[in-house]
């Protein structure tokens, strides 16, 4: 197929990438974000040791040639523990975004397009879960269903839904009265082709946005899980255990902790980054001062 540079979906592509490019922050938040990609797809190779593998003669090293970030209270390599901890860490929270979306999305639309009584019962639903703090129902939600870390994403994707359909609805209502939407009423589409062919792609920048926003407060909320229980169960390795199970050493032994914290921010840092640069690429008032900047 040709790549028509003309195109308006191209041109409006290419203009955001341009404005996305624009900013250096931006873009080192994103190699950042590959990055650590890249060390969770690879770190079965890369990793020195098994991160459950322990080492009883080698309790509590500190840094050294054999173990770069030292060992921890079982004699566990903490390189490879943290490298290991990046897979839960970045996929997990891919897993939840990716199941909050495929909630959220039909559920809002539906409740936008077809509004009466339908809207007002997914309205309901959507404002009972989001009177609960967020974390607290997902901990309750994964007690329920079994510790462990499907059923910790799990429980955060059946309490993040209701924020992704709120925007979703928001965008079809104010689409569904403009002149395409009527235009498409008249040759006779169904409500169906009218909502999932004509107005749902224009829902998908907001979604997008959202959904890189989301990923910091998962990784976030994931890592919590783990910490108090609920989540990754030990010896498995995942940031939120290992920095549970080294808090109790933190005085004495503070690599076993700390760098898994400090790791956790620069993700979550780097994603919010990347999410608000995105977010003024996408919005067509900014995009053209951005560009012309």
């Amino acid at each position: 197929m040709k790549f028509d540079k003309e195109s308006p979906r191209v041109r409006e592509l290419l203009l955001t990438l341009k404005v996305f490019g624009k900013s250096k922050m931006a873009m080192i938040s994103l190699g950042i974000l590959l990055l650590f990609f890249a060390i969770a797809i690879l770190a079965p190779w890369i990793s020195p040791y098994d991160p459950t593998e322990t080492h009883t003669s080698d309790l509590f090293m500190p840094p050294c040639p054999k173990y770069p970030l030292g060992t921890d209270h079982l004699g566990r390599d903490n390189l490879s523990r943290i490298l290991y901890g990046a897979r839960y860490s970045m996929f997990a929270s891919l897993l939840v975004v990716a199941v909050t979306v495929i909630i959220g999305m039909p559920i809002g639309a539906v409740s936008g397009y077809f509004g009466g009584k339908l809207d007002e019962i997914l309205m309901r639903i959507t404002d009972v879960i989001l009177s609960f703090p967020g974390i607290t129902l997902a901990l309750l939600l994964a007690y329920i269903m079994g510790r462990g870390i499907y059923s910790a994403a799990l429980a955060l994707s059946l309490v993040g839904w209701p924020s992704m359909a709120r925007i979703v609805r928001g965008v079809v209502l104010s689409e569904k009265g403009k002149d395409y939407v009527i235009a498409a009423r008249i040759i006779g589409k169904s409500d169906f082709q009218i909502l999932f062919g004509e107005i749902m792609p224009n829902c998908m920048y907001p979604v997008i946005i959202q959904a890189v926003m989301m990923m910091g407060t998962v990784i976030i909320s994931l890592a919590g899980l783990s910490f108090i229980g609920v989540g990754v169960q030990p010896p498995e390795p995942d940031w939120g255990v290992i920095i549970a199970e080294g808090r109790q050493y933190l005085l004495e032994y503070p690599w076993l902790s700390i760098l898994p914290g400090i790791l956790m921010i620069t993700v979550v840092l780097a994603y919010n980054l990347v999410g608000d640069r995105l977010r003024d690429a996408l919005d067509p008032r900014l995009r053209g001062e951005l560009a012309a900047k």
